[in-house]
């Protein structure tokens, strides 16, 4: 099998994070990344092409070109208007997109084209086209073309409602019942004509629309209604790849969908867990491969916090690393975080040293032990009058836990972290 080169775009979102999660590891398939900002950050790489917004009218020609100069085999949307307009131009451009068809996305991206197809087949809360009645109060607001939780809003009053028109336009907004019980999603695969897969989950916790805390379902008669309206959408919208839905109860405990969607999700990660790895299928469906699935009997919860992508301007081809407090933690066991970065070093064939005053007589023990004696390219043992930046390289770096080494190594025009700050390294 030769490599396939992967854009995933854009690629500054939670999105596109579970995307090059999913493929990073894959020696078949190189990521390649695309952003329409210009200060967009990567979980990946810091080599980003910008192309203009799907909305731009020349939106099309460069993504031509980009397709072209980079050798692009596969793109991947990780934004919802990205899939949009991806499938409406599908058949013009030479690479395959991994996602739903013109068809579907006509459907699923309009939030009143998606109840109105689907009002005769899955319980849909009632929709006001007028002003609610005072006694009909609270209900929620959502854009018709929408993502996350932007511009959603429950409004309590009828002066609420009043207030909220007078800034925004009625016929961009759907109006609901409010929906007061426990939300869901439903991440599932399609494959000739039928779903391979249907994984349930809750959204205990959400932030900007994407969960960030969630467990799967392991009530059988809910999973058992999930897999019936998940079997109604597919035959209806004839569905191949990846794809999910939403549902929600509402306050009498009926499941009502919320929305379908033609992407990966920002919390599939979940079903990764368990072997399930959405992206890899879908383009190994594309490429005319059998998908099967298996998957593995564990019962597993997720929860996730924002995780910082930095962009830095440190250049150095010596690493120094201290001994104690920084490599070796509480004379117990080795810091795995600086491990990850010694290897990502000696990768670009950096040059690793262990600097160190240990006065425990357990260095050369300790290396031993945990079998990393040669993994330094030198071990310098100090004397406890000698000072590190005496024995470092121009263009170094040196982690250590002491401040005094640290503020020395600065001074003598050297850079030099602390664990804290290991984040900012790390790749």
């Amino acid at each position: 099998m030769r490599n396939y080169n992967i854009l995933v775009f854009p690629c500054g979102t939670e999105i596109a994070n579970e995307i090059i999660n999913s493929l990073n590891n894959n020696k078949y398939f190189k990521l390649k990344f695309a952003s329409s900002e210009k200060n967009s950050h990567c979980n990946g790489s810091n080599k980003i092409d910008l192309i203009p917004y799907v909305s731009n009218k020349i939106f099309k020609k460069e993504l031509i070109k980009l397709i072209k100069i980079r050798n692009i085999d596969f793109i991947i949307p990780a934004h919802d208007d990205v899939a949009y307009a991806l499938s409406k131009i599908e058949n013009e451009i030479d690479a395959q997109t991994i996602g739903q068809n013109i068809f579907v996305n006509k459907i699923v991206r309009f939030k009143d084209k998606t109840y109105d197809y689907f009002k005769d087949s899955i319980p849909i809360a009632k929709i006001f086209d007028k002003k609610p009645l005072d006694s009909e109060f609270p209900i929620f607001v959502k854009p018709i073309r929408g993502q996350g939780s932007f511009n959603a809003k429950k409004l309590d009053l009828a002066n609420d409602y009043i207030n909220f028109f007078s800034s925004y336009s009625r016929n961009e907004f759907i109006v609901t019942e409010l929906l007061t019980g426990e939300e869901f999603t439903i991440d599932c695969f399609s494959d000739k004509g039928n779903i391979v897969y249907c994984g349930a989950r809750t959204r205990s916790k959400t932030l900007k629309g994407i969960s960030v805390q969630s467990k799967f379902i392991t009530d059988k008669n809910l999973n058992k209604e999930f897999k019936k309206y998940a079997n109604i959408i597919n035959k209806a919208l004839k569905l191949n790849g990846i794809w999910f839905f939403q549902m929600k109860f509402n306050k009498n405990m009926k499941l009502n969908l919320l929305e379908i969607g033609s992407r990966v999700s920002g919390t599939m990660m979940l079903n990764r867990a368990r072997g399930i790895n959405f992206v890899e299928l879908a383009i190994y469906q594309k490429l005319g491969f059998d998908i099967e699935v298996v998957t593995n009997d564990i019962q597993v919860s997720l929860s996730r916090s924002l995780v910082p992508v930095y962009k830095h301007n440190i250049s150095f081809d010596y690493l120094y690393i201290d001994f104690d407090d920084t490599l070796f933690l509480e004379e117990k066991y080795i810091n795995s975080e600086i491990m990850k970065l010694i290897f990502q070093e000696k990768n670009k064939n950096k040059k690793i040293y262990l600097i160190t005053k240990n006065k425990k007589f357990n260095l050369a023990n300790t290396l031993h032990k945990f079998g990393i004696t040669n993994i330094f390219d030198e071990i310098i043992h100090l004397k406890e009058n000698e000072k590190k930046v005496s024995y470092m390289k121009k263009n170094s770096l040196l982690i250590d836990d002491s401040f005094y080494e640290r503020k020395e190594a600065i001074l003598n025009n050297f850079y030099a972290i602390s664990l804290d700050n290991l984040k900012i390294l790390q790749e």
